[in-house]
């Protein structure tokens, strides 16, 4: 890959984080940010995906032998010192900062981490969110993955395992992965049938999302919740 493609490609994530913002990149395209290009026969995004491999398996080492993590790093080719550093000061700050302390869910932004991934599938994929009270996350799950239509997406199987982790509110999102986030009658009604039923089951329905590459749609931004 050139050098002109590359920085084509690397604009790309830097684009959408100053569009959207930090929540709405993908762990490899945070990544691609940070590190900022590769090398020659090894890009940015084959970089970044094999550091995220290796942060994967081996996050817990760096506080018990720094030395063995910070090594294991630099045999990642395209890593040198500079880069394996900023990488070691992330971690270290990102635990620092945040602790084991779960992300309060406010608003639609701050489901996005929990479902950028959906944005790399081919087929419509529908995720159920559980939070508890205080509006923290307790489970992520897939409902349905292909076609979505009222039949498939019954709240018998939307809120099952609400009801079981005994949940306080959900969350409801779906891709689109033709790239429109605007919804359709379908995911109108959809939407419409999960509000009522989550009223009889005493859970509180905070949010539908649509996500796409492009950007995400918000039932309750647009005020249609």
């Amino acid at each position: 890959m050139d050098k002109n493609t590359e920085t084509a490609l690397t604009d790309r994530p830097r684009e959408k984080l100053r569009k959207y913002g930090p929540s709405y990149l993908t762990n490899e395209e945070l990544m691609a940010v940070m590190l900022g290009s590769g090398i020659r026969g090894n890009d940015v995004f084959c970089i970044s995906k094999k550091v995220l491999g290796y942060l994967e398996e081996n996050i817990t080492v760096i506080g018990e032998n720094f030395v063995s993590f910070f090594h294991g790093l630099l045999k990642i080719k395209g890593l040198g010192y500079a880069k394996a550093s900023l990488i070691a000061a992330s971690c270290e700050l990102q635990t620092r900062l945040t602790g084991d302390k779960k992300r309060v869910i406010k608003n639609a932004v701050d489901i996005l981490p929990y479902i950028s991934y959906l944005t790399t599938k081919r087929q419509e994929y529908f995720v159920c969110i559980n939070l508890n009270g205080g509006n923290r996350v307790m489970s992520n799950r897939v409902v349905t993955i292909g076609l979505i239509d009222q039949a498939l997406v019954h709240p018998r199987e939307v809120f099952s395992d609400a009801v079981k982790e005994k949940a306080a509110k959900v969350v409801v999102a779906h891709n689109h992965p033709a790239g429109n986030s605007a919804p359709s009658t379908e995911d109108v009604d959809i939407t419409n049938n999960l509000v009522k039923a989550s009223g009889i089951l005493g859970i509180t329905f905070l949010d539908h999302i649509i996500i796409t590459d492009e950007g995400y749609f918000s039932f309750r931004e647009d005020g249609l919740l």
